[in-house]
């Protein structure tokens, strides 16, 4: 078996037959799709149950004794896939019929532990391409456990998990696959389209569930679980700017419109959690407006600017406008 793909379900009865349809019309054909039912409340366990009778040969179905959530759903998946590479395939989302060709072709030309693809945005039918650049960046802060290849004695050599926190588990993963030195090959393709459902848990995100207070314990478990401090300085740096940019989006983007009060105590926190974890982050050699090359200008715009706001003493009035902004 070449590849496991892996499908989390939970409460996609109305996107779960695209997501199924798409990965059982591949070019490929060595490979199966283990899908874990997380005790969805709605008739996804029906679907699963009708497309496992059809597609015995192809389709696998477990289902959680209770909800684990995202990460730990996956690792149930990982202890059943036979495949010498794993996917992951959310259920609200599908891809296109060329998705797992493309990508092992690929990894038997590189022999990398990761492939890292790009995705087509998917919002109520309005599509944008996002090609990955030929950097360290689309393996770090482009932290998506989905649109990458990883090779299954890769993660299983070095014990590679998921968190258990809501909107954070690939982003602990990512990191550690780049504290465990993982290969990597980028390639200029996008066949997988990230669906924005409003339903799911990025979607739902708001100020309220406090993203900034997810991010510190992401990187948090990152320094209890490796010697951060024994890898080069430049991997230092880079996983310190990955702590930047995740905060950053955190205050800009999930506490947009939280009120001017709510914002300064949450300022207050990242301010403490920042010098705490990463207390030299503003004398990090790739902030900045044109750099680091192959980052996003959307991420080189929002950590250069805010280390900018710092050094003028512009912070808060910074983050107060998004604080106000819906």
């Amino acid at each position: 078996m070449k590849i496991s793909v892996v499908v989390p379900v939970y409460n996609v009865e109305h996107y779960l037959e695209r997501c199924l349809d798409s990965l059982l019309n591949q070019t490929f054909n060595d490979y199966e799709i283990i899908c874990v039912n997380d005790c969805s409340p709605d008739n996804s366990i029906g679907i699963l149950r009708s497309y496992e009778a059809r597609y015995p040969e192809r389709i696998v179905v477990l289902e959680n004794e209770r909800n684990l959530g995202l990460g730990r759903t996956r690792e149930h998946a990982l202890e059943y896939a036979r495949g010498e590479y794993v996917m992951f395939v959310d259920s609200d989302d599908y891809v296109k019929n060329d998705y797992l060709e493309t990508y092992f072709r690929a990894a038997s030309a590189s022999n990398a532990d990761i492939i890292v693809g790009g995705y087509i945005r998917d919002v109520e039918g309005k599509l944008s391409q996002h090609i990955m650049s030929n950097s360290v960046w689309s393996t770090v802060t482009y932290a998506l456990a989905c649109t990458k290849l990883f090779k299954m004695s890769f993660l299983r050599s070095n014990h590679l998990n998921f968190s258990d926190i809501a909107c954070g588990e690939d982003i602990f993963f990512s990191l550690s696959a780049y504290c465990c030195n993982a290969t990597y090959e980028v390639i200029p393709y996008a066949g997988y389209f990230y669906y924005f459902n409003s339903n799911s848990i990025t979607g739902t995100m708001t100020y309220k569930k406090n993203h900034e207070r997810m991010m510190s314990q992401i990187f948090s478990m990152l320094h209890e679980r490796y010697d951060l401090a024994s890898l080069s300085e430049e991997k230092q740096r880079v996983i310190e700017y990955a702590y930047i940019a995740n905060m950053v989006n955190a205050l800009a983007v999930f506490n947009r419109g939280c009120g001017v009060k709510l914002m300064e105590e949450k300022l207050a926190f990242v301010k403490n959690d920042a010098e705490k974890q990463f207390p030299n982050w503003k004398s990090n050699p790739y902030i900045g407006f044109l750099i680091p090359k192959g980052q996003t200008l959307k991420i080189r715009l929002g950590v250069g600017g805010t280390a900018l706001a710092c050094k003028l003493h512009l912070i808060k009035p910074l983050f107060y406008l998004f604080a106000i902004t819906k």
